[in-house]
């Protein structure tokens, strides 16, 4: 019998819907069980702890990185992609990024306006490429890797 896995997918969520539902059908066409916060609900929890949670229980840690860093966190001052980022690495859950090559063409209206979520954005790049990662150009391209 082939194993399923339960994938955990991390990423901006606005300005990566498409890419997202491209690499949830791919797991699925793979017989893999794809999970992310759109997925379902918090109910009473905070949300935190269901993402929290999800993570623990999951066997792989996939985060899609585009040209957004997304919400802040307030407590850490960190985008919620890149909270959710640490807590698999501490957890040592097998993790697989995919980054956004920079000579990708892509819309001005999915791009980071504020010039400090965009330092951080590099620096969160910067991080996902020094584990096991991949370069990629469009939601096609992403979805194939």
């Amino acid at each position: 019998m082939i194993p399923k896995y339960q994938v955990f997918i991390s990423s901006t969520y606005e300005d990566l819907k498409q890419e997202r539902d491209l690499v949830v059908k791919a797991l699925l066409e793979m017989g893999h069980i794809p999970v992310g916060m759109e997925m379902f609900s918090a109910g009473d929890e905070s949300q935190w702890q269901v993402i929290a949670r999800t993570i623990e229980q999951t066997d792989y840690y996939v985060v899609v990185v585009a040209n957004r860093y997304g919400s802040i966190e307030p407590q850490t001052g960190i985008s919620y992609t890149e909270k959710e980022y640490s807590y698999a690495e501490s957890l040592g859950v097998p993790m697989l990024g995919f980054v956004i090559d920079g000579r990708a063409l892509w819309p001005l209206d999915r791009q980071e306006d504020d010039e400090k979520k965009r330092e951080s954005l590099g620096r969160f790049k910067e991080r996902v490429r020094q584990k096991i990662c991949s370069m990629w150009d469009s939601g096609t391209d992403l979805a194939g890797k």
